[in-house]
């Protein structure tokens, strides 16, 4: 399964990813792999991510969080959202998870990505989360 998810991260290709498998992989990577894995994750996540669905996924997050996600800026979106995901794991799965953004197809391709990159990571080295 990391092996798609990783070849997902290297095609761009994220439509064999199922979006609720994929939310559920994300989860235990947030909750089980190191600080530093999940900063260099996201920021290399959203690195890859074209601006205007940076700017579509800050939108869709917790106005306390959107001031520290600057859609310029991939490294702060990456330490915005480990901070929201450390600081109020059910405020991401509301927003993330089924019935959240879930419902909306750039967010499944965000969620997909985000768990490709995150599979892709872990197959390089690391070994935590997923």
């Amino acid at each position: 399964m990391y092996q798609n998810y990783a070849q997902a991260a290297n095609t761009g290709d994220y439509s064999g990813i199922d979006p609720n498998q994929a939310y559920g992989h994300v989860q235990q990577f947030m909750q089980n792999a190191p600080p530093e894995m999940q900063q260099q994750t996201y920021q290399q996540y959203f690195q890859q991510m074209p601006m205007d669905q940076r700017q579509q996924f800050t939108q869709q997050m917790p106005p306390q969080y959107q001031q520290q996600m600057d859609p310029n800026n991939p490294q702060m979106m990456a330490q915005g959202f480990q901070q929201m995901g450390q600081q109020q794991p059910d405020t991401l799965h509301q927003v993330l998870g089924p019935g959240g953004m879930l419902g909306n197809p750039m967010a499944k391709m965000a969620v997909a990505g985000l768990a490709a990159v995150a599979a892709k990571n872990i197959l390089g080295g690391g070994g935590f989360g997923l």
